[in-house]
């Protein structure tokens, strides 16, 4: 599989140290949130299809013990439809009225396009191209489906496999096969389009060139089925096809034709690559029997000219990767991978009572955490070149030895990112949620004055039914705090895909370290599947730790890293008891 080797240059730039990006690379949540962020695009994983809307990428929920085939198609989903949205021209297709044929014409051209240009910005996503297509567009699936009902769709076929094998060589084979059937069924077509396709390679370098030359390619079927048509009414090509097939067989090509395929051999010159020797052969001694050739061929090109819902047309890369990511049901929430979307929530700012009992306890807690902090980052007394004499060290001078001074040293500054994510569902309504929001606050004005420490606090839900799972931020990473978090509390609890979301978005922070205070009663709607996020969560290197608010539930999710708090005056004690670890001391594997 190529895609665990997408160079770090690519998306380890936005990737934290302290998350390495191998784990990265295996979690589709947080690759969706790196990519989402490297190609300026907005990614939502979850529902029950898999499509895009011009701003937004949308996945299906999917398995979390999904194969490596399923996350790879995900990931090639991801390149395929940012490359559209960072590259096709939308409001050119809004002006732009074509017919089925046209769109699909122009679908081959801009996918090339498209993933070309964004493998240009993003080298790593070449190889995943290259292995999508050769995966789809290089087995016998392809060639045999082509021209099962329609000769004509051979043509569809043709160009879209031309395209494919500019990029992947694998593909020349199917290429030739389908070339062979539109030389068979209508001779003289293909080097006209051939002629068209150079043109692409070369000079489709937008979305506007993408309609012009598909429009032409429209124009050369339009005017070869033009050219089956009887000139002298039905009656009388009737009478000619009666006469053709009354006649001993020839293996002769009607004048026309000839005329029309001399013309062309003597215009169109194609790349040596562009046709194999299979597709060059004469195309005449593959004809069917005469007399039938003329009506069928303007047959078949009716039906692909006219088309206006067509369901048998070959399916283009992100079509095939849609439906193969629809093929993995997921039966339930417990089993599957879902990602909280943007919402909002209505706040209030904090009564001024409850703000003066919050800075009390956050004025005892940054105290504690500030001499704690102190202590931590001062270590014992070591040899140095200046400082206070160590009589100890003058032995040294006899040596060569300069450091018989004693000093001072620090460890290395603080670098934590603090997410605070608060369950505001309607379990938490009355008391809890006056807690929990009066908790928040005194948590982040604490944590905000601790120089190295960037805090947010976010809420879930955060809308209606209809919105779906949502999470709103309260307190961006990198802003200040504030006391607009008297909120009100309604809905379910779906920890699982806000954890996800909060995840997202703390992979992209600078910060060294990542640490999740999850404010919650406990009361999940899945705890199963909040524990396979928090498995992935320790995996990846973040620390999640959880204050529960008058309950003792959130001691079963996080048994070693949690407290309970019935009222604001043990907020200090028990936070400060989490924390002291947490921002004090090494995180698990020695890091810094």
């Amino acid at each position: 599989m190529p895609w665990a080797a997408r160079a770090d240059s690519q998306h380890g730039a936005v990737v934290s140290a302290m998350v390495p990006i191998r784990h990265v690379m295996r979690s589709l949540p947080l690759l969706a949130a790196v990519l989402g962020d490297a190609y300026g695009v907005e990614v939502v994983i979850g529902g029950d299809s898999a499509h895009t809307d011009g701003k937004t990428i949308h996945l299906p929920s999917l398995p979390l013990e999904g194969d490596a085939t399923a996350l790879a198609l995900a990931r090639g989903l991801l390149d395929h439809e940012a490359a559209h949205i960072r590259e096709t021209d939308f409001a050119a297709l809004r002006h732009w009225s074509p017919t089925p044929l046209a769109h699909h014409i122009w679908n081959s051209l801009e996918d090339w396009r498209v993933e070309k240009r964004l493998a240009e910005l993003f080298p790593g996503c070449r190889q995943n191209f290259q292995w999508l297509i050769e995966h789809y567009f290089a087995g016998t699936e392809t060639a045999v489906r082509a021209g099962d009902t329609n000769p004509a769709l051979s043509i569809l076929n043709a160009i879209l496999l031309t395209v494919r094998a500019w990029d992947v060589p694998g593909v020349q084979a199917n290429r030739d096969a389908h070339i062979k059937e539109v030389n068979r069924s209508f001779p003289g077509l293909w080097p006209r389009i051939q002629a068209v396709l150079d043109k692409a390679g070369a000079q489709c370098r937008s979305t506007q060139d993408a309609i012009r030359l598909a429009e032409a390619i429209v124009a050369l079927i339009e005017e070869e089925k033009s050219r089956g048509q009887p000139q002298d009414g039905g009656q009388e090509h009737g009478k000619a096809a009666a006469g053709e097939l009354q006649s001993e067989p020839q293996e002769e090509e009607p004048a026309a034709a000839q005329e029309d395929r001399g013309q062309t051999a003597g215009a169109v010159q194609p790349k040596p690559d562009a046709v194999s020797g299979a597709a060059a052969s004469d195309p005449i001694s593959d004809l069917p029997e005469k007399g039938c050739f003329p009506t069928m061929a303007n047959d078949w090109l009716g039906e692909l000219v006219e088309a206006a819902a067509p369901t048998d047309w070959p399916q283009h890369l992100g079509e095939r990767l849609a439906q193969a990511l629809g093929e993995h049901p997921v039966e339930s929430a417990d089993q599957g991978l879902a990602v909280a979307r943007l919402g909002s929530k209505p706040s209030k700012t904090l009564e001024a009572a409850a703000r003066e009992a919050c800075l009390q306890a956050s004025v005892a807690l940054r105290a504690r955490l500030y001499r704690l902090l102190q202590a931590s980052r001062l270590v014992r007394s070591q040899p140095g070149r200046h400082g206070k004499l160590d009589p100890k060290r003058l032995y040294g001078l006899a040596v060569g030895d300069a450091r018989v001074f004693r000093t001072l040293g620090q460890k290395p500054a603080m670098s934590t990112a603090v997410h605070i994510l608060v369950d505001s569902s309607g379990s938490m309504s009355g008391a809890p949620i006056k807690l929990a929001s009066q908790a928040c606050y005194a948590v982040a004005t604490a944590l905000e004055r601790i120089k190295g420490v960037n805090v947010a606090v976010s809420v879930f839900p955060a809308g209606s039914a209809h919105d779906g799972v949502t999470v709103a931020p309260l307190i961006e990473h990198g802003a200040k705090v504030h006391a607009e978090l008297d909120i009100p509390a309604e809905g379910y609890t779906p920890l699982a895909q806000a954890l996800w979301w909060v995840l997202q978005r703390m992979v992209l922070l600078k910060e060294d370290r990542k640490l999740v205070l999850i404010v919650t009663d406990g009361e999940l709607d899945s705890a199963p599947a909040a524990r396979k996020v928090l498995r992935t969560a320790e995996t990846l290197g973040f620390e999640v730790y959880g204050i529960g608010i008058q309950s003792e539930s959130v001691r079963s999710l996080l048994p070693r890293s949690s407290v309970s708090v019935k009222s604001m005056s043990e907020l200090p004690e028990a936070l400060f008891s989490v924390l002291q670890q947490a921002l004090a001391q090494r995180p698990a594997g020695g890091r810094p």
